[in-house]
């Protein structure tokens, strides 16, 4: 059989455990007949490294003309995999045999360590399925008391199953019941943002219910449940280090980006006179005095009549300070604050050294960026080898992504617009060059989840829906950090001869998207041949459905 390997980017990884070198990797061969019609996108691998908070890794399975197929997948330790429809348990130095049937759905997997493999597959440990939307309405002492029961019942139903098969491992029933902790508490920390009148963790029960039941009994090893570990602990452990405000405002990033801006003034990094500097210290009198109302907790509606409130709209109107909030800056030195109290708190220290692990990866997978010197001076401080290497790796290859020089011709300087202040004035000279070609401009940013994933996954099939038409791709970045910035957009190769790149100074970008009346992102504009617009938010062209798209730019032909 000829060999078909796909091996993605974090192959590179080349890891230590423990005292000597380890396998990093499992080893799947395999064949899959009778695919259902229609269901041909499922052939792939998901899975998520252990570091990962936001996104899983997807390997496409190439089958050749017989079904077959074979696929490395990097691994720390024991780990699931969601194999098309299947759930699988790879252990690293292992090789798999797996024969799937897609019309009877059967699953058969062979191998020297599959019997807890094959366990998983024929039971299904219990999770929790609570519903979302129960949560948002009931107060953290209901939830916690709905928690103790959930788990009761997660633990009986897997008890069930061990009764009724009871040649099942030791193995088995030490996964069911660490998967259904986890289960319940991925629910348990959204609940930092639930809506302040329903939530009332101020006495710590609920985070320390997690503490108690999830934390620290975490299951050896962890990569059992790492599919949503990540998540869980972030979130957990950011509620503890800076606990969610009964607000929308970002109180402590707000304050950081102050700082900043009155250090870049002060050291000349930017220069808008001394009446700014002093309307930052007037804004960062007005945030102490709402912060102390909000600890005396002061009714809603009294914060909302705050001369804080009614002043941050006008401030952050020009996108100066959101765009420090916004372009990583602020995230490091909340991170570096975020690491350096985690000495602090109550955890087993191989839990600590795991988050350590995950503020310094997340600042990576947020920006799409290497790490900052500052970061990148802690990442010595991770204890363990696999998690250092995924952290330097990670952080070495956006770096590469962004110093890449064959992606210059999509890369558009900023100096021919230097001095300009006017949104229309700099837009029309931006789209100018493109008369006679129909522009759809995408307004996205690096710290911008929803924007990257339609980069990633609708960018390229919008392209190819549209390539006989003569389309110009207009990206405009909004508060993103250069690296970062170069980085995504040659990680999802968004170049060519007709896609052009702007990353505009922050006041530049904000005049732009005031005369666009650009007010959430992503947005898609369409411009005619004659650089007239031809969209609104109303009728805006989603590039998930590019079949309305192509019906927009055929009108505007006609």
């Amino acid at each position: 059989m000829k060999k078909i390997i796909i091996i993605t980017a974090l192959l590179t990884i080349i890891a230590m455990a423990g005292q000597g070198q380890t396998p990093t990797s499992a080893l799947i061969r395999g064949r899959i007949i009778n695919v259902p019609k229609g269901h041909e996108d499922w052939l792939a691998i998901h899975y998520t490294e252990p570091l990962q908070t936001m996104s899983s890794n997807e390997v496409p399975l190439q089958l050749d003309s017989l079904g077959r197929f074979e696929v490395e997948v990097p691994l720390m330790d024991t780990t699931p995999i969601a194999l098309v429809w299947t759930r699988l348990l790879l252990s690293p130095g292992e090789t798999y045999n797996v024969e799937m049937n897609g019309e009877t759905g059967e699953v058969i997997v062979k191998g020297r360590d599959v019997r807890l493999c094959n366990e998983v597959i024929a039971h299904h440990p219990a999770v929790c399925t609570w519903d979302t939307e129960w949560m948002k309405t009931q107060t953290d002492a209901v939830v916690i008391e709905e928690a103790e029961k959930e788990l009761k019942r997660l633990q009986t139903a897997n008890d069930s199953i061990c009764r009724n098969n009871p040649t099942l491992s030791q193995q088995w029933r030490d996964y069911a019941n660490s998967r259904a902790m986890a289960s319940i508490a991925n629910y348990l920390v959204q609940r930092r943002y639930v809506d302040a009148t329903v939530r009332q963790s101020s006495d710590g029960k609920l985070w320390q219910w997690i503490h108690d039941h999830f934390i620290c009994q975490l299951p050896h090893p962890y990569t059992l449940i790492q599919d949503k570990l990540g998540y869980i602990v972030m979130n957990y452990m950011q509620e503890l280090i800076a606990p969610r405000q009964r607000n929308g405002f970002n109180l402590r990033g707000i304050d950081t980006a102050i700082s900043i801006a009155l250090e870049q003034q002060a050291d000349g990094t930017i220069d808008r006179g001394e009446a700014y500097a002093d309307s930052l210290r007037t804004l960062r009198t007005m945030l102490q005095g709402y912060k102390t109302l909000m600890e005396d907790e002061a009714p809603d509606s009294m914060l909302a009549s705050h001369p804080f409130a009614l002043a941050v709209p006008q401030y952050f109107s020009d996108t100066y300070l959101m765009g420090l909030l916004t372009s990583g800056v602020v995230g490091e030195r909340q991170a570096l604050k975020n690491i350096e109290r985690l000495k602090d708190l109550d955890m087993p220290e191989d839990v600590r050294d795991y988050a350590r692990a995950v503020f310094l990866f997340a600042e990576i997978e947020t920006y799409h960026a290497p790490l900052r010197p500052t970061l990148q001076s802690l990442v010595t401080e991770v204890r363990n080898d696999y998690f250092r290497n995924i952290i330097t790796s990670t952080s070495n290859r956006y770096h590469t992504l962004a110093h890449r020089n064959d992606y210059e011709v999509s890369f558009m300087p900023n100096e021919p617009f230097k001095g300009l202040t006017d949104g229309k004035e700099i837009f029309d000279k931006i789209i100018a060059p493109y008369r006679g070609r129909i522009v759809f401009v995408d307004f996205w940013g690096t710290w911008c989840g929803p924007c990257k994933l339609d980069l990633k996954n609708l960018t390229h099939p919008l392209h190819q829906a549209l390539s006989d038409l003569p389309v110009t791709y207009l990206y405009l970045c909004n508060g993103s950090q250069t690296e970062a910035w170069r980085s995504t957009v040659a990680e999802y190769n968004l170049t060519g001869e007709h896609l052009v790149h702007y990353n505009l100074p922050a006041i530049q970008q904000s005049a732009v998207e005031k005369y666009l009346h650009v007010s959430h992102f992503p947005t898609y504009i369409i411009f005619d041949r004659e650089g007239q617009r031809v969209t609104t938010e109303d009728n805006e062209p989603k590039p998930y459905n590019p079949e309305a798209v192509r019906r927009i730019m055929q009108e505007i032909m006609n």
